[in-house]
């Protein structure tokens, strides 16, 4: 008997398509899905089996036992991220209307992804997975979490948690195209900071420019060994009546975290917080041209327009080590603007049309 490998794992999302109705699926091919490359992936079916193991039935050990509810997540990790996998996952989490924009005749397009209203349902989409030879599609997938995190000389990393209706079923669809990209690079980076009355975003973000002020921003370029970005919807579903599998799932208030690890250089950033000032916050990667002829770049843009600290940015390290400090941020409603801004640029025509 052979011995089934881990590596065989396939994934596949419709990243491109989402779901007209909530748990309705997708036709799974190249127009409206992709298969994951570089990831990892713990998956699960959390469904509620239940049995009469407490009840008197005239006999010591159980006799009746039966599936009640059903339930399917996912945790999928891709440590070296594609601008693919950052939009695609992004659009997911975020909810809203993604406005996608081709650069003249070009094949290169932006994406602006818009936060989902506070009312308003999450996108869902289907997912099929394939483990050990067995392939199962997956409807009415959201998006639970994400975390967007980069370190000094390494490849940007992007993880999300997902979560479905539980609606399952075998499949032998074949797996959608890879999308082929290169990394996002911590390389690729620029990292700008601004407060108080300089602060100024930009009508529409222009990728290479920073975007948030009327002045001259701090350039933590040089400084930043690490960030982290986090989106939990705190999805929960109920199954009411009638249904084995969630009829409905969706987010509850929603959690933003940030945080970013600095070399020291004075109290700049301790004053931030002493003052409790207001900042505004932008990471912009740019990779290589998509293609030659066009004006953009494989990549991407996150601006927080108003932000503050929420813990003092103390100076910290040993005798022998060089001192750093950690910006750990709280999100602020500025009345204008929603309350982060992400450009994804990449050759996909559309996300989650």
């Amino acid at each position: 008997m052979a011995r089934l490998k881990g590596k065989s794992t396939e994934l596949m999302l419709s990243l491109f398509t989402k779901e007209v109705t909530y748990d309705a699926g997708v036709v799974m091919n190249d127009a409206d899905a992709c298969t994951l490359k570089g990831y990892t992936v713990d998956d699960d079916w959390p469904d509620d089996v239940e049995n009469d193991r407490e009840e008197i039935t005239g006999s010591e050990f159980t006799t009746v036992q039966e599936i009640v509810t059903k339930g399917f997540t996912a945790s999928v990790d891709i440590p070296r991220a594609k601008p693919n996998d950052i939009i695609g996952l992004m659009a997911l989490a975020m909810g809203g209307a993604v406005t996608s924009s081709q650069d003249a005749a070009t094949g290169a397009y932006t994406h602006s992804v818009a936060m989902a209203a506070i009312e308003a349902d999450l996108p869902s989409i289907q997912a099929e997975l394939k483990k050990g030879g067995i392939q199962y599609a997956y409807k009415g997938v959201k998006a639970g979490s994400i975390k967007l995190s980069g370190e000094a000389g390494k490849p940007v990393s992007i993880s999300a948690d997902l979560m479905g209706s539980g609606t399952r079923a075998t499949s032998a669809t074949s797996f959608a195209a890879k999308i082929s990209e290169s990394w996002v690079k911590a390389s690729q980076g620029n990292i700008w900071a601004e407060s108080g009355a300089n602060i100024s975003i930009s009508a529409s973000l222009v990728q290479g420019a920073e975007d948030i002020s009327s002045a001259t921003p701090d350039d933590f370029g040089a400084r930043l060994q690490k960030f982290d970005f986090g989106l939990d919807n705190k999805l929960d579903g109920d199954f009411g009546f009638g249904s084995e599998v969630y009829q409905v799932l969706d987010k509850n208030i929603r959690e933003l975290s940030m945080s970013m690890d600095l070399r020291f250089a004075d109290a700049t950033e301790m004053n931030y917080f002493l003052n409790q000032d207001n900042l505004a916050l932008e990471l912009d990667f740019k990779g290589s041209q998509i293609p030659t002829a066009s004006t953009l770049y494989y990549g991407f843009q996150l601006v927080v327009p108003r932000c503050r600290l929420k813990k003092s940015p103390n100076p910290q390290g040993g005798p022998l080590d060089a001192l750093t400090q950690t910006l750990d941020v709280e999100f602020l409603d500025d009345g204008t603007h929603q309350i982060f801004l992400f450009n994804g640029y990449n050759a996909i025509t559309a996300y989650l049309a």
